[in-house]
């Protein structure tokens, strides 16, 4: 039995590295920064050794997600900012006035960086990392500047070779199958989290479950967009991987539209009062497709021939349940009956949904490895100036938000520089690296962050200071040395205090190679790190702060008044649109942005928070839903059907666009900066197509949606 929970356990965990590849990471990182102390062991230079490894290790630090041609324009960007920022340090080093205006220009830079996201929050560490390190300690001539370069050089350039290695025997699209596998994992997480919520008669914990599972496929379609953002209509059909990828991330996002439907018909079902057997039947239907769905997932990115088999055997049982329920006696009550009819036809659609995927994986064929598929001349021109121009303008984009994170960051990795150069810390460089670690956007961030690199830098100390008490052998250092590389990796997304423990272990371990550990030194690093992420704290509450209190009526004002404009693109054009999804993927955004918005509110310093925040942001993503559902009724019917709505749906419509323009009329108070149009009857036309039964009733929805959206806003 324990053989078998243990194959269990290792059988997930290859699953979970399949799709989040945390060890081949921390693996990377390990070879990249193990094997330069190994030859500076061996030729009596850890000096050099040293500054090799911490060059590597801080550009091991960027994470390779995208392409092939990413990853290398990437791990380039890498190696050259560490370099450059290294000599930064180096000049400054010596004046203390020279360091902290350096000082200020790298937090603010490798700030910007970080809030970019993925893309570039690696790229962060190399320059705050490289700089601290080089500006603390500095060469006193120009031979000793130039031989700490070539070291820095050779340090940038080994992980790119690494880094490259890895990725040339990878298959060339596994990067993007990565990420539409992750927005199907995130589906089977949604459609779990909506067979609990039948269990509890509408429970507000249960429903707030809801919505953030929604919120997490919403962030994984937007990731998947953010490293390819071309849609199934924009690629070359000659590309066929791509284009046939692209269908499938679509499929993916239209199986989320209806398993949100599907939520939403729960809400009206007394699961608890229905027939035993029929309960059964719904929990194995819903268990079914949650089942179907992560076999999906697991098929796109293992591309395994028994993950197919796996899935179409789900797909099928999902199929004789729906009809087995279909069959069954339902409940008097007509409301519960119309919704369960309802969540039989969204599952057959599901069902579709979900084969066109399979199909389009095999349409797909097989995906040859980077190094058969990827020309070298593609790779010459991997940094073009188009892309260097490309990727400054998204660096220097900033809005309001950005800019007070980026100067608070600033000022107060400033004043932690100036409090390390004045006083003549011992090691205090470890305040600013400590404060631009920890510092976040959020207050609530910042303060959790600070709260685990505390914990985890403490408790790290310790043990590294017992584990050099045993009797081990050199060897038994750098092995475990090894494994901490890999470990701190593997938990910097899982558990940060965890990670910061496995980093300051490796610190540790490092510092004792070249003889420089001792106990003085570690309590030196817990104080230096306790009082960055203090700093880091306070700056929070005293330099340009962002508190949601001020910023989310913002936010929910900008859902809003998207969810209008797809209101009217919808039902006010000329015809109807058939890039829907468009609007639908903009909206869901902005609606995703209010919630954390709202959740980081929740969770901030100060006394009574105003609950209705929640009833109108829930308001408002329950009208994007409606919005959803119209659509993909629209897409099922036939081209002979009538073309415009009857007067009755067109009254309809015109009632549902008055609230919407009473509703805007709030906007400018929760956010001034707007540029508002508003639609009036004399601007609009008519409804292009007719409504069915399915379509009027989410009419009827939105319309009370809307009601409900101006009373919490006239309150």
């Amino acid at each position: 039995m324990s053989y078998l929970r243990s194959y269990k356990r290792l059988n997930q965990l290859l699953q979970n590295e399949s799709f989040e590849p945390l060890i081949s990471w921390g693996l990377r990182m390990a070879i990249a920064g193990t094997l330069p102390i190994i030859w500076g062991l061996a030729t009596g230079r850890l000096d050099d050794a040293i500054w090799i490894t911490l060059t590597a290790e801080a550009i091991s630090w960027v994470e390779m997600k995208g392409s092939f041609t990413w990853r290398v324009r990437t791990l380039l960007t890498g190696a050259a900012l560490a370099l450059d920022f290294s000599i930064l340090g180096l000049l400054t080093g010596y004046n203390v006035w020279l360091s902290i205006i350096a000082m200020f220009v790298v937090g603010y830079v490798a700030t910007l960086l970080k809030n970019i996201g993925d893309r570039a929050s690696g790229l962060a560490i190399c320059v705050y990392l490289m700089f601290i390190i080089c500006n603390a300690y500095p060469e006193p001539d120009f031979a000793g500047v130039k031989h700490r370069l070539m070291l820095i050089a050779i340090g940038a350039a080994w992980p790119v070779v690494v880094g490259i290695l890895a990725s040339v025997l990878m298959p060339a699209e596994e990067p993007f199958r990565r990420q539409i596998a992750l927005i199907w994992r995130s589906i089977a997480e949604l459609v779990d989290s909506i067979s609990k919520s039948g269990n509890d008669n509408g429970s507000r914990s249960l429903s707030g479950d809801v919505y953030m599972k929604e919120n997490q496929v919403r962030t994984a379609i937007d990731t998947s967009y953010e490293f390819y953002s071309r849609m199934a209509h924009q690629v070359n059909k000659k590309e066929n991987r791509q284009y046939q990828l692209a269908l499938l991330r679509k499929a993916a996002g239209l199986v989320a539209v209806n398993v949100i439907a599907m939520g939403e018909e729960m809400e009206h079902i007394a699961v608890p009062q229905l027939d035993k057997t029929l309960r059964i039947k719904a929990a194995t239907l819903f268990s079914a497709m949650k089942e179907a769905v992560t076999r999906i997932s697991v098929f796109v990115i293992t591309l395994k021939q028994e993950e197919k088999l796996l899935a179409i055997s789900q797909i099928n049982r999902l199929k004789k349940l729906t009809l087995l329920i279909s069959q069954f006696p339902l409940p008097q009550d007509e409301k519960q009956t119309q919704a369960i009819n309802r969540i039989l036809h969204l599952t057959g659609r599901t069902v579709k949904l979900m084969e066109s995927a399979i199909q389009r994986m095999e349409h797909m064929g097989t995906d040859e490895p980077v190094y058969r598929s990827y020309s070298f001349l593609k790779t010459l021109f991997v940094l073009r100036p188009k892309y260097l121009v490309g990727s400054l303008r998204v660096l220097f984009n900033t809005n309001s938000l950005t800019t007070r994170y980026a100067l608070r960051s600033a000022i107060a990795a400033t004043i932690a520089l100036f409090i390390s150069k004045w006083f003549h810390i011992d090691h205090g460089y470890w305040i600013p690296f400590s404060l631009m670690i920890v510092i976040q956007p959020y207050f609530g961030a910042t303060f959790k962050k600070a709260i685990d690199r505390v914990v985890g830098t403490v408790l790290g100390g310790l043990a590294g200071s017992l584990l050099l008490q045993l009797p081990a052998g050199l060897h038994i250092q750098e092995g475990i040395l090894f494994v901490t590389f890999v470990l701190m990796i593997y938990y910097v997304r899982k558990n940060y205090s965890v990670a910061a423990f496995f980093v300051t272990l490796n610190l540790v371990l490092l510092f004792n190679l070249e003889k420089t550990y001792n106990d003085p030194l570690m309590i030196t690093r817990a104080v230096c790190t306790i009082a960055g992420s203090l700093l880091a704290v306070v700056s929070g509450f005293a330099l340009l702060p962002t508190w949601d209190k001020k910023w989310l009526p913002s936010h929910l004002a900008e859902a809003i008044y998207k969810n209008y404009e797809y209101f009217v693109a919808t039902f006010y054009s000329n015809d109807r649109i058939t890039n829907w999804t468009r609007y639908k993927r903009t909206v869901e955004s902005k609606n995703s942005n209010v919630f954390d918005s709202f959740n980081r509110y929740m969770e901030e310093p100060g006394k009574e928070k105003s609950e209705v925040y929640y009833d109108l942001i829930t308001c408002n993503v329950r009208i994007t839903r409606d919005l959803n559902n119209i659509h993909l009724e629209q897409d099922e019917k036939k081209a002979t059907q009538a073309t415009y709505a009857s007067d009755v749906q067109q009254q309809k419509i015109n009632e549902c666009l008055a609230l919407f323009n009473a509703v805007l009329k709030y906007l400018p108070e929760m956010n001034a900066s707007m540029d508002i149009r508003i639609w009036t009857l004399a601007d609009a036309l008519p409804t292009p197509f007719h409504f069915n039964d399915a379509q009027m009733v989410s009419v009827e929805k939105m319309q009370i949606e809307l009601k409900a959206l101006l009373d919490d806003l006239e309150k």
